[in-house]
């Protein structure tokens, strides 16, 4: 059987509307990259004619695949991030089904199926057609995990059968066409990024300014909202009301002992029936750990089973509210706050003008909950854990996104803090034997029809 000979360019990536490699770049340069963990792209053609692009950011254990159709278009997407060292896991796929040859690239209105997969293989699909349809599904380990490809063994992520090309592949390097930049001069992609932790500290700095829903807004004096005693040092943050005995602690611990919460707050300032208001809004409560030594990195406090590497862009794991009451807690008096309703009835409806904290007391552990309003009220809110230079907590801070912190306005200080995620774990046990990238995408395919049958949805082009 002879080889199909795949052209192989580098560049920043592939721009649809120009139908080029936009910033080509050398095998040298590309290596060079790649070795590094910066961002890169890898195009697949024949004949000149796209097959597939890579796209590939070490830093962040990312591999991204682009399937084109005979029209040039994208129409099936493969996300993959390492969560153990040298395995990828397919995080995401999703696929676009077009109207017809003129329909262009991927419009608004377009039909796409989206496999949403977790590492133990539970997936949640999506059919976007005529509104939107959600079932489950589960994927097996040999069509959701890969082994990491070593620069230039490209055919790991896409082989002949995947290209719909006969025979294996031969890959040969393309020339090198003239440096050209994107359209408008911005990346024309990234590696899914989760939510960042913003300027948290400047939130409890007063003379800080921030964007907001409604305009700009100044922090003013945080609150000091009472000592936390911590006889655990296993942190929990929760809506009392909803607390259950199965509430988890953040994986990461501190020293057990006892800490001060604050709260951060600004001024908004209103008109109503032409009389000037004026009124203070919490924004975040800081949990102070420590001798204060100077915050350098912030990362998300997670519960165990989450993994930060399956976030995609913009999104974070968050503690829910249904109150419009938050509070903190050692796990110490989880179960005594979980087990009184009453109790924690009584934190949410006391919060007014003359009680900010109202606290519980657990005297059995000498614990203690301390809770706060929730600043936008109902919703998901995250928690992120600042570390000094030797990796020491410095604080928790819950974030109530009632400002946004990754928007600062002078005379806001800027800190050079980072955002730091956990190492990638080794593989434990033997290695997957991956199945041919033909069979994984004919179960997608069988999926989706499926789905599209649950949905009772035409296909695009059947009436």
């Amino acid at each position: 059987m002879s080889a199909s000979a795949v052209e192989v360019m580098y560049g920043e990536g592939w721009c649809a509307r120009s139908r080029a490699v936009i910033g080509p770049m050398t095998e040298e340069e590309a290596l060079r990259r790649h070795v590094a963990g910066d961002p890169y792209a890898v195009l697949l053609r024949v004949a000149g004619r796209p097959l597939a692009e890579l796209r590939i950011t070490g830093r962040a254990g990312y591999v991204g695949l682009l399937l084109f159709d005979v029209h040039g278009r994208r129409h099936r997407e493969y996300d993959y991030v390492e969560l153990r060292r040298g395995l990828l896991h397919l995080r995401r796929h999703r696929q676009w089904l077009y109207r017809g040859p003129d329909e262009a690239e991927r419009p608004e209105p377009a039909v796409h199926f989206t496999l949403n997969i977790k590492p133990d293989g539970r997936a949640r699909r999506r059919l976007e057609h005529h509104g939107m349809f959600e079932t489950i599904a589960h994927i097996p380990e040999e069509h959701r995990t890969l082994l990491l490809a070593d620069f230039g063994g490209w055919t790991r992520y896409a082989d002949a059968g995947l290209l719909g090309l006969p025979g294996p592949i031969t890959l040969v390097p393309a020339p090198v066409p003239e440096a050209a930049g994107s359209p408008d001069g911005s990346p024309l992609w990234s590696a899914p990024a989760p939510r960042a932790p913003g300027e948290l500290e400047a939130l409890f700095v007063p003379g800080s300014r921030f964007e907001s829903y409604d305009g700009p807004v100044t922090v003013v004096e945080p609150e000091e909202a009472g000592i936390l005693r911590l006889p655990t040092g296993r942190v929990i943050v929760a809506d009392p009301t909803s607390l259950s005995a199965d509430d988890e602690p953040f994986t990461a611990m501190v020293p057990p002992g006892t800490y001060p919460l604050v709260l951060g707050k600004v001024e908004r300032r209103g008109e109503r029936h032409g009389e000037e208001l004026a009124w203070e809004e919490i924004t975040a409560a800081m949990l102070r750990i420590g001798d204060r030594r100077p915050t350098i990195a912030w990362e998300q406090a997670l519960l165990p089973g989450q993994e930060i590497r399956l976030l995609g862009e913009g999104e974070y794991y968050g503690f829910g509210v249904d109150s419009g009451t938050a509070a903190f807690l050692d796990l110490a008096a989880r179960d005594a706050l979980a087990a009184d309703p009453d109790a924690a009835m009584d934190l949410a409806e006391s919060i007014g003008d003359e009680v900010t904290c109202p606290q519980f007391h657990d005297p059995v552990s000498g614990a203690n909950a301390i809770a706060f309003p929730s600043g936008a009220g109902d919703g998901s809110y995250p928690v992120w854990i600042g570390r000094d230079c030797d990796g020491e907590v410095t604080c928790l801070i819950a974030d109530m996104h009632t400002v946004d912190s990754t928007r600062p306005l002078p005379p806001t200080p800027v800190s050079p803090t980072v955002v730091r995620l956990p190492p990638v774990p080794p593989a434990e046990g033997p290695l997957p034997n991956p199945a041919p990238h033909a069979e994984t995408a004919h179960l997608f395919a069988q999926l989706l029809l499926q789905t599209v049958t649950m949905a009772r949805r035409p296909l695009p082009g059947q009436g």
